[in-house]
């Protein structure tokens, strides 16, 4: 996957199947677009190609709302390649960029310098300036600037409509499995390793604790079976998201306990997958207590993963 940043400069040869958004999450809906527009691609002989904007337009349209990413921009890159898209064109926006009108951008971006041939979109999808362009604005200029165009429905589950909204509620509340559905993979939380204050270790089950981006959703507070991936070498582990009440925690930690594993990671970038919600936090009346929980905890973690 080729990817551009701000700088188009494509062969113009190409013949690009052109999609764009912000594709939050990657979900099931999302992918039946990415694989639309791989089947037009096979179809025309031409080559894929998705443009998403970073950061996304609620960040910097209306900054003092508390609003969180499904994926942060490192995730979703990944999970585009998982797709197999050709390019990727990431669109830097701004309250600058938010000002281009719909007609400005598809004439000087999408026709001038990508010269598409053609545009899929998704079944609500709105863009350019206060979202003044829908599909039947679009079969207009589609027409006049000489590329193909496709709209798809919604994709539903359960006969409700798949959206990032919808999976970030389903995170809030801590239905992992639903989610997950939705998604079309398991919920991924990655970050940085920092240092703890070890208190875990003094139980015999050390954690490593994450610095997650600002801007990315956590799942409701409680333990968690997860997948553990560092280095490219999975492991196994559970994961804590919370307060810590029974050692009087005054923050927010993300921290995971990850099975048959003792190595220096500090400073690493891991990458943890949900699988399931085990259990709320709890406040426990003493150490001894935890350490028993985290005992029982492991032993069902053992044997949700059949290991």
């Amino acid at each position: 996957m080729e990817i551009y940043r701000g700088n188009y400069n494509i062969p113009k040869n190409e013949k690009l199947v052109f999609t764009l958004g912000m594709f939050d999450g990657v979900h099931l809906g999302h992918q039946s677009v990415l694989n639309y527009i791989k089947n037009i691609a096979k179809e025309e002989k031409g080559k894929t190609a998705v443009m998403t904007f970073s950061p996304h337009p609620r960040l910097v349209l209306n900054p003092e709302a508390d609003f969180r990413l499904l994926t942060i921009l490192d995730e979703k890159i990944s999970l585009f390649e998982k797709f197999s898209v050709d390019y990727l064109f990431i669109q830097e926006f701004s309250k600058e960029f938010s000002q281009l009108s719909s007609e400005e951008f598809i004439q000087n971006i999408l026709v001038n310098q990508l010269n598409i041939l053609a545009l899929v979109i998704g079944y609500d999808q709105h863009f350019g300036k206060n979202r003044e362009l829908n599909y039947e604005n679009l079969k207009i200029q589609s027409k006049k600037l000489g590329f193909k165009l496709y709209q798809l429905p919604a994709v539903s589950e359960n006969q409700e409509i798949i959206s990032s909204t919808k999976i970030r509620n389903k995170l809030l509340k801590g239905s992992i499995s639903e989610a997950n559905e939705w998604l079309g993979y398991p919920f991924i939380l990655s970050g940085k390793v920092i240092e703890g204050d070890k208190i875990g270790r003094t139980l015999g089950f050390p954690t490593a604790n994450l610095e997650i981006d600002p801007h990315k959703i956590h799942p409701t507070h409680g333990v968690y079976f997860v997948k553990v991936k560092i280095d490219n070498n999975q492991f196994y582990g559970m994961m804590n998201i919370g307060m810590r009440p029974t050692v009087n925690g005054v923050k927010k930690q993300v921290e995971v306990h990850i099975l048959n594993f003792d190595q220096d990671i500090y400073g690493k970038i891991i990458e943890v997958s949900f699988y399931e919600r085990v259990r709320n936090e709890i406040k426990f009346s003493s150490l001894e207590e935890l350490k028993n929980r985290l005992s029982i905890d492991k032993m069902e973690t053992i044997k949700f993963f059949n290991l």
